[in-house]
């Protein structure tokens, strides 16, 4: 086994710590702006960046699949709409927890989809993040069930996003996957977000904090995947969890119970396993055997 990079670790970490600030901001905005407002002038921040990349990279903006590249796109917008809806009815840590379920249904649909087949402790490991669920949405019954079914809404659309990416690995290179993701969301919640009004004062730069930890988050996840192993540096993209329910508890003083605690170590424990590559589906068997 290759040593551990610990450059890899680090950009994890601090990728982990940028989408935690994004989550900060996005519930702190919230109190202001609504869910479509927030994810509009996120994808504008994060296509004034992708723009001058994707131009810099020489690749062009034509994609190679034009259907996969709708189905990354309409995807990934559904699945940011969800997230960031739940965020106004659960806890920080309890949404971020719920949303980092996209590997449990990235592994779903491998089978289906990539012709795929996931192991039998894949699918133990599926069962045990979602009893995790369970645990968590429990206490939010009274006052945030709804929140919680958008938040595992938005970590199944995330895990068709995330497929539709692989998908598309042998036609487009990232740049031009996030600068038409980043195009796709700012045409379709335009119209709505800008009808709202725009951000004043301070909401100006807790939109702009929340476009540049997203940034931040995700080009310091490339970043580990470069210079690590995926099986090595992906479950540390789990920190992301621990640091939101930190951030919850000592910016918005939010309880942690007992089950939300217990439902969340499930989840860590669950999806930190499917990214080391525990119960890995296998690829389709070709021939007669």
């Amino acid at each position: 086994m290759a040593p551990v990079s610990w450059s890899a670790v680090l950009a994890m970490v601090l990728a982990s710590a940028s989408f935690s600030l994004m989550g900060v901001l996005l519930k702190r905005a919230a109190v202001d702006l609504s869910t479509i407002q927030l994810v509009f002038w996120r994808s504008v921040v994060i296509l004034a960046i992708a723009h001058p990349l994707l131009r810099r990279s020489g690749a062009g903006w034509r994609p190679g699949n034009a259907r996969r590249m709708a189905l990354r796109c309409a995807s990934g917008l559904a699945a940011m709409l969800c997230f960031f809806w739940s965020i106004h009815g659960l806890p920080l840590g309890t949404a971020t927890a719920v949303q980092y379920l996209s590997p449990v249904f990235t592994l779903l649909l491998a089978g289906p989809v990539l012709g795929e087949r996931p192991g039998s402790r894949g699918f133990a490991l599926v069962g045990l993040a979602f009893v995790g669920v369970l645990l968590v949405l429990r206490p939010e019954v009274d006052g945030g069930l709804l929140a919680g079914l958008a938040g595992l809404a938005g970590a199944a659309l995330a895990g068709v996003a995330y497929v539709s990416v692989r998908l598309l690995r042998t036609t487009d290179p990232p740049s031009r996957i996030v600068w038409w993701f980043a195009v796709a969301s700012v045409c379709a919640t335009a119209p709505f977000a800008l009808a709202e009004g725009l951000p004043t004062g301070t909401q100006w730069w807790l939109v702009l904090g929340i476009g540049l930890g997203a940034t931040g988050g995700q080009f310091g996840m490339t970043l580990a995947y470069r210079l690590g192993e995926a099986t090595r540096v992906g479950p540390l993209s789990y920190a992301t969890v621990v640091f939101s329910a930190v951030a919850g508890v000592l910016v918005f003083g939010e309880g942690l119970s007992t089950w939300t605690v217990a439902g969340v170590a499930l989840i860590i424990a669950a999806g930190g396993a499917l990214s080391a590559g525990v119960g890995r589906p296998r690829p389709p068997v070709s021939g007669n055997s």
